[in-house]
């Protein structure tokens, strides 16, 4: 028997086919580099990194009238809103990076089940996307359809979210119900002293900012050049929302913001028999690449056409999924998702039953290595929304309101002091596509077919990423990228 089938596999994530100690050392690493727009953090060579290490992040809420201090990260991008750009590097070359995260990280949390939002991911990383169904209770002032006594405590006509509380309050001003954070979501302003406050410490796991880490642990212990986490965090506006229509600044907490590092060891004699065994190593892993472009429906409102080149060339392409943001949000702190949504077309709901209102248009097609993915253009909401679920290997957790606006079941309450159905409706609109032929992309790259039909008059930012194969070789301690 070889000496290398003696030896467990220690960089697989999981269970090592051995009873095998394992021993777990943390450090809390403070950034060598920070400012408030960008943070580095530089990890020893020692031990082997576990992939679901954490950064931790608060913010100092600060202004002269700042809506009863209370405020929040958007509801479904959580703390993930701080990162605009995320570089991992090994000395000099980059391993791994994702452009517009806070973006990329709205399409990928529509994937997290609803009741490890409430449970979990609320605590953690503050994103509250669970959904529940809204009772008509029997009193005028608080039914969803104000016919009190006529009401019903046992039918649920609309939706909303779910916060972890039981009580809802009306608000009188608007003559609605409206549904509060808890406590711990709240973020008050920063006080001069650490006893005075108040901001929620959240995390953000290490593999949810490179997808590296998910399919792969980086023996730092035989590698010479140092490991590098390079974060840029986005605009003031981008990073949070108040309650109440008051101007706020957000401000990265430096003496919150840290790495927690845990390095994994084995036996000794182990770790020294697997470095000498795999002097040259292999890691194949994606990476996305993102292509943005304007979509301007306000100078000139009507149906839109984009064909665009999103690059690719001579690329293992997996997949590529798209968002339809817009472009300039006066005040998006105002808005319960900040601007981390992706715009449908709009559906005429100006005739009351729900069967026969009238959808935008939307057409969607690719074109790669000279054939197009679907012979026909799609147009069908559902196939859409079916090809997201064949794509990522998992149904999304998006309402039929909130991905094409069919159903009328969304509340005109307020949530987190905003009407939700105006927020909510025809705001998750994401678009995936797999690429299922495994070619390389040739010289032409990957062309994008899309058609809006009615979408609001205003500018939108088409963001579309492309999953990569790379491929990472680790020689004599130095590490080197490639594409597959």
């Amino acid at each position: 028997m070889s000496q290398m089938s003696q030896i467990p596999d220690l960089m697989r994530i999981g269970a090592l086919p051995s009873n095998t100690e394992m021993n777990v050392d943390s450090d809390i690493l403070e950034p060598v580099v920070f400012s408030d727009t960008f943070a580095r953090f530089r990890l020893q060579n020692k031990g082997i990194l576990h992939s679901n290490s954490k950064l931790t992040f608060s913010v100092d809420i600060s202004a002269a009238a700042h809506g009863n201090g209370k405020s929040h990260f958007p509801l479904n991008v959580g703390v993930h809103s701080l990162i605009d750009r995320c570089v991992l590097k090994s000395g000099t070359k980059t391993i791994c990076e994702t452009s517009d995260f806070n973006h990329f990280s709205a399409y990928q949390s529509g994937f997290i089940n609803p009741q490890h939002n409430k449970q979990r991911e609320s605590v953690a990383n503050g994103r509250m996307m669970c959904r529940k169904w809204e009772y008509d209770d029997g009193d005028a002032a608080l039914s969803t359809n104000g016919a009190g006594a006529g009401a019903s405590n046992t039918s649920a006509p609309k939706y909303s979210l779910d916060f972890g509380t039981e009580v809802d309050r009306f608000n009188k001003t608007v003559g609605l119900r409206e549904y509060s954070l808890p406590q711990y979501n709240i973020m008050e302003k920063g006080g001069t002293t650490p006893a005075t406050k108040t901001s929620p410490v959240y995390q953000i796991a290490l593999n949810d900012l490179f997808p590296f880490l998910k399919m792969n642990q980086l023996p730092l212990y035989m590698m010479r050049e140092e490991l590098d986490i390079e974060l840029h965090f986005a605009g003031n506006t981008s990073r949070g929302c108040v309650v109440a229509d008051h101007g706020v600044s957000f401000k990265v907490d430096r003496d919150e913001c840290k790495f927690i590092a845990d390095y994994i060891y084995y036996p000794q004699e182990m770790m020294e028999s697997y470095a000498s065994a795999n002097r040259k190593m292999s890691f194949t892993y994606v990476d996305y690449r993102l292509s943005k472009l304007t979509v301007d429906n306000e100078t000139a409102p009507g149906s839109q056409t984009v064909i665009r080149n999103l690059g690719g060339a001579g690329r293992i392409v997996n997949k590529l999924f798209y968002s339809l943001s817009e472009h300039s949000i006066a005040n998006p702190e105002r808005v319960p998702f900040n601007k981390f949504t992706s715009q449908g077309t709009q559906v005429d709901k100006t005739n009351a039953a729900a069967t026969a209102r009238n959808m935008g248009v939307l057409s969607h097609n690719i074109r790669y290595n000279d054939n197009y993915l679907y012979p026909v253009d799609i147009t069908n909401r559902a196939r859409m929304f079916d090809n997201i679920s064949q794509a990522h290997g998992s149904v999304p957790f998006i309402s039929k309101d909130e991905y094409s606006g069919e159903m009328g079941l969304i509340t005109t309450n307020l949530v987190s002091g905003r009407e939700f159905e105006t927020n909510a409706d025809t705001k998750f609109t994401f678009v995936e596509d797999r690429l299922n032929r495994n070619e390389r992309i040739n010289s032409r790259g990957i062309e994008l077919y899309e058609t809006w039909g009615n979408l609001p008059d205003k500018k939108f930012t088409l963001r579309c990423w492309l999953e990569v194969v790379r491929l990472c070789v680790l020689e004599d301690g130095v590490l080197t990228p490639s594409f597959a």
